[in-house]
């Protein structure tokens, strides 16, 4: 039988767990300060689910493993290399910002949720989200020192600027928004862009290459592709200004 776990922190101080966290519940933290986890959550008997809210912030030294869902409303900090996974395919959500000079990546063949900045004041090295289910990118900008991987279908919710080294999409990207794409190394696209929702514009300007994959990329506004272009297939580019 599984039980529902909550720990309410009221006070204003924080809540830590300093080792390895399991067993096969759902645990849920509401805490004003900091909820620190110091080591790996969910390694040896996953986790059921895990919930943050949104008030304080929450810290990361490991990976973190649960056979449903995760929901971070708060502010993330990623203080070692961080693997989040949910082996039932649920949705992946954080609420907040994340920060961190360290490896993000995300595997769920639910929804992987950005709803904040990544990377805004301290760059994550890179981040990866694996081939199932959807990433909706919903909080603007990401940066990376290293490269961003977008396994999945990806969906803006807001203006996004992406900068990094390799920026990848595998799949398709969708949303009326403007996406910017500054890779100092390749940008690939390799779904088709805009194809059920039209981006509002679309602009790679790393100073390097751009790999077009997909089909077609259809945009509301203008297209702008300042680095070398390399067509990988036959692709139909449609919007206003194409440059």
């Amino acid at each position: 039988r599984q039980h529902q776990i909550g720990i309410r922190d009221s006070s204003g101080t924080n809540v830590s767990f300093v080792s390895t966290l399991n067993g096969a519940q759902n645990l849920t933290i509401s805490a004003s300060g900091l909820t620190s986890f110091g080591s790996t959550v969910g390694n040896s008997a996953a986790l059921t689910s895990l919930t943050t809210d949104a008030s304080g912030t929450v810290a990361f030294s490991g990976d973190v493993t649960t056979t449903g869902a995760q929901s971070f409303s708060d502010a993330a900090t990623l203080n070692a290399n961080a693997a989040f996974s949910s082996t039932g395919n649920s949705d992946i959500i954080f609420g907040g910002t994340i920060n961190g000079a360290q490896t993000l990546s995300v595997t769920t063949d639910g929804n992987t949720t950005f709803g904040g900045i990544i990377g805004g004041t301290n760059a994550l090295t890179s981040v990866t989200t694996d081939a199932g289910g959807t990433t909706n990118l919903n909080g603007g900008n990401i940066s990376t020192t290293g490269d961003q991987s977008f396994g999945d279908a990806a969906s803006l919710g807001a203006d996004a600027v992406l900068t990094g080294v390799n920026v990848t999409f595998d799949s398709t990207i969708n949303g009326n928004q403007n996406l910017t794409i500054t890779a100092s190394g390749t940008t690939t696209l390799s779904g088709a862009v805009g194809g059920t929702s039209a981006l509002a514009s679309l602009t790679s300007n790393g100073g390097s290459t751009t790999v077009l994959n997909g089909s077609t990329i259809t945009t509301t506004g203008a297209q702008t592709l300042t680095d070398a272009v390399t067509l990988g297939i036959d692709t139909t580019l449609s919007g206003t200004n194409i440059n």
